[in-house]
């Protein structure tokens, strides 16, 4: 494991593309966090503020890529059983008992903590100095970090304990319960009062590996939009309550401040979405760093010491005793997008084709091509990816960095705000849209229509968020920002009634041609009348293994890999193909089973907010409280739902900080 000094005086990145450090694992010494330590040297500082990195890996490894990503009609997991747990967070059915969210509370609060040591400790030495800009670029990276956790925190628990002070510092270590705008102030107001003493990421010698001045500015947008949002508010005079969807009433005031931040990133002129954009996650795979393209900051975890990026994504690779025969280890290909995900994509985006998977490897390395029309594997990372494998018995710790904010981002949000405040799209969010979608549609022979003309059909507000919140699906699958880019919108419990009506339809094309939401379904993706009954590869698809080939959607040219015929296509399969393409598999058979009745899948799959019965085929959308057997608590639906209730996104505090509260901490959303 290297060492050495980050943010060395003076220097400054000389390469666009260097190799990737991942030097956060090799941290502090114990004296260095003393609660009462004061900083010395800045040697010191920078081995604290490593230790400070180090806490922002945790939950970044796997519960924020994976555990925790709630679903969607881009992110998903399917679950059968049709009673409550502990565990099943991503259909909103948690409980105070749950790991995940016991981890998460765990994680997030110990980053807290160091970064409130850390920003106490260089506060209070004897060299602090705001015109010393190595000083102030150590404590903005403190800042923004601490901000990141905050920002994790109030989306996932909402009006949480807050403190900006060590706990030997606090007067009381049961920290208050705070509202969560109260909290996103202080860190927009950290932020704003220290990104200005920052450094360029070009002056940073570990570039987008550290973050830079570019991070804190885009920083500041992201926790504006989410403050000016809509969030879910408790019933403090009702704990069985679900809560209400609420937006501040000087919302409008965090748009702007998102627009102007956003809008100083773009200005700074240092990234751009050069790199095709399935080239961004293989050099990632690769640890390839690129200082002016898309990534503005990468979580930068350590090659064979720390991450799961790679491992939890891709296709599966099965393992044999804890070992595979290819010499890229094994993988769980837990990370997974809905299988119909694809069809809400144009068929010309190179997103499409770069991102979902439909075969798992054995552990001989023999592709097998796999019948789940529910889910499909998140290709965007894959250990696989990488020219080199790390060893035929390796699993997690890969060291791909995971980027946790990119110039798409920051195009996307100041187009969003930027309608917002201006009541409808300006010339220069239309142009920012532009940027992200000319990138999909690149090498598209249409490339002219769909992008161009399809944004200047988006002429009206409302249409032109769409746009926006679509291009953000499209984007960014698989990065846990889906759920909350329609939170913030209120509209998520509209996208899961459509989301369940995608697999509800296709069960009951089984039974039946005629389905009573099949019109308003279409009609709602934009697609052709009955098209999930006619136009989805709903019949066989044929498919041939391949291997020595260059193909810029599947980077590994060293196996074998699957290639389908007309993959997301209803077509017809000629003899003279079918002689090339020699395998054949029926897809989309599991939505109902063979004496009738509707997958556990299609039922239960959003249990905590939408679900089927599978005896009487009744459809119930829940109204948030949670019930051992489902009956009074649930709203039979009625053709279509005019309004919809808010989804209970927000997870309980865990029972074991509810104890230590003493009373002070209270489970509010039904709880």
């Amino acid at each position: 494991m290297k060492l050495r000094n980050i943010l060395l005086a003076g220097v400054a990145v000389t390469g666009l593309i260097t190799t990737s450090c991942n030097d956060y694992l090799d941290v502090d010494s114990p004296s260095v966090f003393d609660y009462d330590y004061v900083y010395s040297t800045t040697y010191d500082m920078n081995l604290a503020l490593n230790g400070v990195y180090s806490k922002l890996m945790s939950p970044y490894s796997s519960l924020l890529v994976n555990n925790l990503i709630l679903n969607s009609d881009i992110d998903f997991a399917t679950n059968t059983g049709d009673s409550y747990g502990s565990g099943n967070t991503k259909r909103f059915d948690s409980t105070a008992e749950s790991s995940d969210a016991s981890n998460l509370w765990k994680q997030g609060y110990n980053g807290i903590e160091y970064c409130n040591m850390f920003i106490n400790g260089v506060e209070k030495s004897p060299l602090y100095d705001e015109d010393d800009e190595d000083i102030m670029q150590m404590l903005g990276e403190g800042y923004c970090i601490r901000a990141i956790l905050y920002h994790e925190m109030v989306w996932y628990f909402g009006d949480i304990p807050y403190s900006r002070v060590p706990a030997t510092k606090a007067e009381n270590v049961v920290f208050p319960v705070v509202d969560r705008h109260t909290i996103l102030d202080d860190m927009i107001a950290d932020l704003e009062a220290i990104a200005p003493k920052m450094k360029p990421t070009a002056e940073l010698s570990d570039g987008v590996e550290r973050i830079g001045q570019e991070l804190a500015y885009a920083l500041i947008a992201r926790l504006s939009l989410t403050a000016g949002g809509y969030t879910l508010e408790a019933d403090k005079s009702n704990p069985k309550s679900v809560g209400t969807m609420k937006r501040p009433d000087n919302y409008l005031d965090y748009y702007k401040k998102a627009e102007k931040y956003a809008k100083m990133v773009m200005d700074m002129g240092s990234h751009s979405l050069g790199k095709p954009y399935y080239q961004v996650f293989v050099d990632e795979c690769n640890y390839k760093v690129d200082n002016n393209d898309d990534p503005i900051f990468e979580i930068p975890f350590a090659k064979d010491n720390t991450g799961n990026i790679g491992y939890i994504h891709g296709p599966k690779i099965n393992n044999n005793e804890s070992k595979s025969e290819l010499s890229w280890g094994y993988t769980s290909g837990s990370v997974k997008l809905h299988g119909l995900a694809p069809y809400l994509f144009d068929k010309e985006d190179i997103r499409r084709q770069y991102l979902f998977g439909t075969w798992n490897y054995t552990y001989k390395g023999e592709p097998e091509f796999e019948n789940n029309a529910y889910l499909l594997y998140n290709c965007k990372w894959s250990k696989l990816w990488a020219t080199t494998g790390l060893g035929n018995t390796t699993a997690g710790n890969t060291g791909i960095n995971y980027p946790y904010m990119r110039y798409a981002d920051v195009l996307l949000m100041y187009a969003e705000a930027a309608n917002e405040v201006n009541n409808g799209p300006t010339a220069e969010a239309k142009n920012a849209l532009r940027q992200v979608r000319e990138r999909a549609f690149r090498t598209s022979p249409n490339s002219a229509d769909k992008v161009d003309a399809y944004i200047a059909q988006a002429t009206s507000k409302e249409e032109f968020l769409k746009a926006v919140l679509d291009e953000r699906k499209f984007e960014f699958a698989g990065e846990n920002m889906r759920w909350k880019d329609l939170v913030r919108n209120n509209i998520y419990g509209q996208e899961l009634y459509y989301t369940y009506l995608r697999n509800s339809v296709i069960a009951d094309n089984k039974q039946s041609s005629s389905d009573l939401y099949m019109d308003e379904l279409c009609q709602h993706d934009g697609l052709g009348d009955y098209f999930y009954q006619n136009d989805i590869m709903s019949g066989t698809a044929y498919y041939r293994i391949v291997t020595d080939t260059v193909l810029p959607t599947f980077p590994n040219t060293q196996i074998k890999f699957i290639d389908v015929f007309k993959l997301w296509e209803a077509c017809n399969v000629n003899d003279v193909d079918k002689k090339v393409y020699d395998k054949s598999l029926d897809l989309y058979t599991k939505h109902r089973s063979d004496d009738g009745v509707p997958s556990g899948e299609v039922c239960y799959s959003l249990l905590g907010y939408i679900y089927r019965d599978r005896n009487t085929e009744e459809e119930y959308i829940s109204n948030g409280l949670k019930t051992g057997i489902m009956t009074n608590d649930y709203t039979v639906l009625s053709g279509t739902p005019t309004s919809f209730p808010p989804v209970r996104y927000i997870l309980p505090y865990p029972s074991a900080a509810i104890r230590d509260g003493a009373g002070a901490y209270v489970n509010y959303y039904g709880y």
